[in-house]
């Protein structure tokens, strides 16, 4: 993009514009390496792992699991310098840690940000940020009473291209924006029976605060641990997890963050049984000025991946994981011509993980606060409300669900 400034400038300027200043006293000075302990080390925890590593800031020092082959792995991605751990609470008490990774299921992220934040830890918290609506309030009013630098795992706030569609939006290029489509596509093979653990597994500690669930579902063995996604007493599915991301760019680019008045959703387990989370899904949300619908198949690989498009009264943008196209309304019954502008837009993790540690030095808020993570997964968790409970779900001015 020309006229660009460079990463570290970007996401400087970008942080600068987040929603309020941090004060705690412990400073840490621009050169200073910043000790990283990682709960949670399956798939995304190591993923998280290897991002932290790139910035050469930073010293793993300890990794913490309650399955033993996760632990493991993790402790090897991590170096040499990193004590495996069973308990995470192991790593809140080691000082020489300032800051924790939490990568685990979403029903363990309110109690173990609230632990980090007791034990004066800054955090980088996994998406989706809360589990309910009650539990992101509860975690925004205990973040911000405890003053922590804590960056929700929201990488498209930390990518440039996504900043450069957002002012196309905001500078009216688009016209009125009346309708905003999101969706996730991808082609999931069905969930494999008798799957066998590889090691030691800690379930009741999995579990926690979601209390007893079954391991396994008649011939898919330990499917709750492998898919624990799928399983409502550890996650809001992909509802919320894959949605976090793109309900928050919309309600970044049109409603200045705030989320919808209500929602109405529908949805089946199509393919991927035992599951019960949805692998079909479509959800319409209600703003003040727009609508914006969100729709996932695992069933179907077509537009593989995700895309938003914003339709608006004088032009369309299409957003996904290529970038971003601007098409000129071409009037009815007129063919579409080529895009008016595009651009390349990544969205990677490293940009994200070094606005954490930069704004862990400089004491300001990072490009996902908790505020954003909030509000992000506050649309999609009334949408599982909807859905679960078959009726129109509104969100009050209190922040709580109504059932319309």
């Amino acid at each position: 993009m020309t006229g660009d400034p460079s990463r570290r400038q970007f996401l400087g300027a970008a942080g600068a514009l987040a929603l309020s200043a941090v004060s705690y006293g412990r400073v840490l000075g621009a050169a200073e390496r910043v000790g990283v302990g990682v709960i949670g080390t399956g798939g995304r925890g190591r993923s998280l792992i290897r991002a932290f590593l790139t910035t050469k800031e930073v010293d793993i020092l300890g990794v913490s699991d309650v399955y033993a082959p996760h632990l493991e792995a993790g402790a090897k991605d991590a170096g040499g310098k990193a004590k495996a751990q069973t308990d995470y609470r192991r790593i809140l008490d080691d000082k020489n840690i300032q800051a924790v990774v939490i990568a685990t299921p979403d029903h363990w992220h309110h109690d173990q940000l609230l632990a980090s934040i007791k034990a004066e830890k800054d955090v980088y918290l996994e998406k989706p940020m809360s589990l309910t609506i009650d539990q992101g309030a509860k975690m925004v009013k205990a973040v911000r009473a405890a003053d922590r630098i804590v960056q929700i795992g929201m990488q498209r706030r930390s990518a440039a291209g996504i900043y450069a569609a957002r002012k196309v939006v905001r500078d009216g290029t688009l016209g009125r924006v009346a309708l905003v489509r999101a969706h996730w596509y991808w082609n999931m093979p069905e969930l494999v029976k008798n799957r066998p653990l590889k090691g030691k597994l800690d379930w009741k500690t999995f579990c926690g605060p979601a209390g007893e669930v079954e391991l396994s579902r008649g011939e898919y063995k330990n499917v709750a641990f492998w898919n624990w996604r799928y399983f409502w007493p550890f996650s809001g599915g992909n509802m919320t997890d894959q949605g976090t991301h793109l309900m928050d760019v919309i309600q970044w680019f049109l409603s200045d963050s705030k989320p919808p008045i209500s929602a109405v959703c529908q949805g089946l387990v199509h393919r991927l049984e035992p599951s019960e989370t949805p692998d079909v899904f479509s959800a319409t949300f209600e703003y003040p000025e727009f609508l914006a619908t969100w729709t996932l198949a695992y069933t179907n690989s077509y537009k593989d991946g995700w895309q938003i498009v914003f339709q608006g009264s004088k032009a369309t943008l299409e957003l996904d994981g290529a970038g971003w196209r601007v098409y000129a309304d071409p009037g009815r019954g007129k063919p579409l011509q080529d895009p008016i502008r595009e651009e390349k837009a990544l969205v990677a993790t490293e940009p994200h993980v070094e606005n954490f540690l930069d704004c862990i030095k400089a004491h300001r808020d990072p490009n996902a606060p908790v505020e954003v993570g909030h509000r992000a997964v506050a649309g999609p968790h009334l949408a599982n409300y909807a859905l679960r409970n078959r009726r129109r779900a509104v969100l009050s001015p209190r922040g709580k669900i109504i059932g319309g």
